[in-house]
């Protein structure tokens, strides 16, 4: 007795296949998407440090050259309004990098100082 071939549809066999195949199909794209969801949220934290780091920046310069600024001065997390997960430290070098020039470095941080971006400028008299 050989096998009946069914001409109106698959065997138990080739629709478990199916099934199988279109899960790891699902499984796979899952996984793209939740990757990709980690990559948008780490490239706005970035985005939003970069700004918070600028907008710091144009503060110094538009108080210019001052020999007696504070060496540092930190916006520790939680005291940047609407940015509780940033903190913010601005250095300030007088003769660096030749006498006579100040050296202001921006930086910020988040997810507990394991991430940061650091902007720098040149102030002269």
């Amino acid at each position: 007795m050989g096998h009946a071939k069914n001409p109106n549809g698959m065997t138990l066999l080739e629709a478990v296949i199916a099934m199988a195949l279109f899960f790891v199909a699902v499984l796979a794209f899952a996984g793209v998407a939740v990757t990709a969801n980690k990559g948008a949220a780490a490239s706005k934290r970035l985005t939003m440090a970069t700004t918070l780091a600028q907008n710091k920046m144009e503060q110094v310069r538009s108080a210019g050259y001052d020999p007696a600024a504070a060496l540092e001065t930190t916006e520790a997390y939680g005291t940047i309004p609407g940015f509780d997960v940033y903190q913010r430290i601005v250095r300030m070098e007088t003769g660096r990098p030749v006498p006579g020039l100040q050296t202001a470095t921006v930086t910020v941080s988040w997810s507990e100082d394991r991430h940061s971006v650091t902007i720098s400028t040149i102030l002269a008299p």
